[in-house]
């Protein structure tokens, strides 16, 4: 333990209640204003996957952050010359940039714009971030109770749809929880993320202790959330990132206790739900779902409340007859050697194994090696190591072998899994930041990830690193110091967890760490002195700030744009589909031409346009607009088996369709379209051919892919 985790005394520990509601009144707005913009990321973007509401979510991002950046463009610089965090900003940006610009060379370059846009929305939300600190010095316990009541929220409602199942998730359902993310282990990180603040809550030693005894409920509820999802990914991240929590702070014998009573009510918990087959098995009836979801309300609610009895008796008891300082050392030194033991434990445990210990890391080796694992959706996948990400992992290796130094463009995974996979599934990413990074950007964005990654670890050393009591120095210096390392607890899981996952591409979980992130980074050094008070402003007179705050509004303005233009395609090529479906070919083609206008990079709305001018008996300018498709995008097996079907439905002409169909088959061989048409052609390659086929059933045809 250390000496900077001696208990305060009753009277300096804890405020009257009232004085407390007076500061909690005047310091809470910026808390609820993060978790409220969290929560609101995490509702409204959901998995990041539709491109409606993710376009929604990165602007408001954009411009929030925008405006943060802005405003602190404008804070007197005489208090804080120095921009800390500057250069992680711009290797994120660079990373952004270089997300763009593998448009030029991408497989499929409309879906490089959109992750572009995602990526510069980040590397805007990161700045904004650093800008916070700018604006608001002092306020790192705003930021990690925003970063609590969001994850406590989100949690809550995802759980809540397994309790009312007759009000949220009424239709078939799996019994994994994954509301509001559609996509489990993404809420399982976010209530993986909301544990170390937590324990920063339960041990802090300022503020009230009927605070702190909320921590033990909210990691109960937390730990329930990860279970139920059934994710062994944020199960993992969040123990390694507990563990390093309890490792570098010196409030060990407080937060094991507040986490030891979370996780007995968690237990409970989850010992009597997964005796219900109703709740843990996939699309039960709705009748037991409610029936049983009912059941689990009052389960959950009484550990609830014993969890946050027992955390208010724990915290006044120990006001009232603190631990003696070597009594809490060697507890905490007990504490660090258990820990230290978990893998001398496993490792013995694996040698008196049936299969050995070199049997058993074989055996598991190969399980999680497997490409097509046997693991369901059940219970059962807790304890499995297999899952579908080797196969994933195998196809980004293929694909960066084949474009090592520019990889084959950003987002461009969706269509190279086609190529090499072995299995007529379509994945949209490689389910691991790296594999994923080498695939899209190759090694050049992988490097400059990793100099991201050195300038964030050099900013967080040097914010929260080693620590020694000065002279004279405030006690709230090693309160931040805690702040600051629960902030990079988050970071730390976050991370592991986009190692082997998704987690990038779902905007509420990254938003949670680039908030965390960038408020590290820009802290600067703890030798350098917050300012107290509030931020003076500089003159707008002033020609550099000015220019500085205008150039940023415009930049911002110019990056939103472009961020709303590949949505606003989408809905004209909608508009162009239900006006070929309604044989209106004249106003197809009106907006198949805004679709292009508006993202010209995408192959759908020419294909729609094609299917206009051959509704409008302009055959040659469809076959045209066709070609062009193919050119546009010559590595996606799409624009051909369009190309193909246009030409056999349209023009009649079997020969060339085979022959166009060909490249398509190569591209994507487990596609059944592309075989059903090639099976369609064969016959027809005589001098019999058949007759063209009506355009609406050429445009039903095609509109399903």
């Amino acid at each position: 333990m250390s000496a900077h985790a001696a208990p305060v005394s009753r009277r300096a520990g804890a405020q009257p209640l009232g004085a407390l509601a007076r500061n909690a009144v005047a310091s809470s707005w910026l808390s609820v204003t993060i978790a409220v913009a969290i929560a609101a990321v995490c509702f409204g973007a959901t998995g990041g996957l539709d491109l409606s509401s993710a376009t929604t979510a990165e602007i408001a991002l954009t411009l929030g952050s925008g405006a943060l950046v802005a405003a602190a463009a404008t804070v007197d610089t005489a208090r804080r010359a120095r921009i800390w965090g500057a250069g992680a900003a711009v290797a994120l940006f660079a990373v952004a940039a270089w997300t763009a610009l593998s448009v030029a060379w991408s497989v499929e370059p409309s879906d490089s714009w959109i992750e572009a846009s995602r990526t510069l929305s980040y590397a805007a939300t990161f700045a904004g971030a650093i800008a916070l600190v700018r604006l608001a010095p002092g306020r790192w316990r705003s930021l990690i109770a925003g970063v609590l009541l969001a994850t406590v929220v989100v949690s809550g409602y995802a759980v809540a749809t397994k309790i009312l199942p007759d009000l949220l998730a009424s239709g078939p359902t799996l019994a994994r929880l994954n509301a509001p993310f559609n996509y489990w282990n993404a809420v399982g990180l976010t209530a993986g993320l909301g544990v170390p603040p937590c324990l920063w809550l339960g041990a802090r030693r300022e503020g009230h202790g009927a605070l702190a005894g909320l921590a033990p409920p909210a990691i109960c509820l937390l730990l329930v959330t990860v279970l139920f999802c059934y994710s062994r990914g944020a199960l993992f991240a969040l123990v390694l990132g507990v563990a390093f929590w309890f490792v570098v702070t010196p409030l060990r014998l407080r937060a094991a206790s507040t986490l030891a009573i979370g996780a007995i009510g968690a237990g409970a918990v989850i010992a009597w739900t997964f005796a219900q087959p109703a709740l843990t098995t996939d699309d039960a009836p709705l009748s037991a779902r409610t029936t049983a979801g009912h059941e689990l309300g009052m389960v959950l609610l009484l550990a609830l409340l014993i969890c946050a009895a027992a955390g208010l008796v724990l915290r006044f008891a120990t006001l009232r007859n603190p631990p003696a300082r070597r009594t809490r050392h060697r507890v905490g030194v007990a504490f660090l050697v258990a820990v230290a033991l978990v893998p001398v434990a496993a490792v013995l445990a694996l040698s008196v194994s049936s299969r050995g210990l070199i049997g058993s890391i074989s055996h598991d080796w190969a399980e999680l090696t497997n490409t097509k694992p046997d693991v369901g959706n059940s219970v059962g996948r807790l304890t499995a190591l297999g899952s579908e990400r080797a196969l994933y992992w195998q196809v980004a290796i293929k694909a960066f072998d084949a474009s090592p130094l520019l990889g084959n463009g950003a987002g461009s995974y969706t269509t190279v899994f086609l190529r090499y996979a072995t299995t007529p599934a379509t994945v949209a990413n490689a389910h691991g930041y790296i594999v994923q990074t080498l695939a899209d950007l190759g090694l050049v964005g992988l490097a400059l990830s990793l100099l991201l990654a050195a300038l964030w670890v050099r900013g967080a050393i040097r914010a929260a690193g080693p620590f020694r009591r000065r002279p004279g120095a405030r006690a709230d210096e090693s309160a931040e110091r805690i702040g600051l390392l629960t902030l990079i607890a988050c970071v730390v899981i976050f991370t592991i967890h986009s190692g082997i996952d998704i987690t990038w591409f779902v905007p509420g979980d990254a938003v949670i760490a680039l908030l965390c992130a960038g408020w590290i980074v820009g802290r600067g050094p703890r030798s350098s002195v917050i300012p107290r008070g509030r931020p003076r402003l500089a003159s707008l007179r002033d020609r550099r700030v000015a220019s500085i705050a205008a150039t940023t509004v415009v930049l911002t303005l110019l990056v939103c744009w472009s961020q709303w233009q590949p949505l606003r395609s989408q809905d004209a090529a909608g508009n162009a589909v239900v006006a070929l479906s309604d044989d209106d070919y004249q106003l197809a083609r009106s907006d198949a031409d805004t679709a292009i206008a508006e993202n010209p990079l995408d192959y759908a709305p020419l294909v729609w346009l094609a299917f206009a001018q051959a509704g409008l008996h302009d055959l040659s300018a469809g076959e045209a607009t066709m070609d062009r498709a193919v050119q546009l995008q010559p590595s996606n097996p799409e624009t051909w088996y369009e190309l193909a079907f246009f030409e056999f439905y349209e023009l009649g002409d079997p020969t060339a369709a085979l022959r166009d169909l060909a490249p398509a088959l190569y591209l994507d061989p487990q596609s059944h379209p592309y075989q059903s048409l090639y099976i369609s052609l064969l016959p027809a390659v005589t001098p019999a051919a058949p007759a063209r086929a009506p355009a609406r059933r050429r445009v039903k045809h095609a509109a399903g892919h």
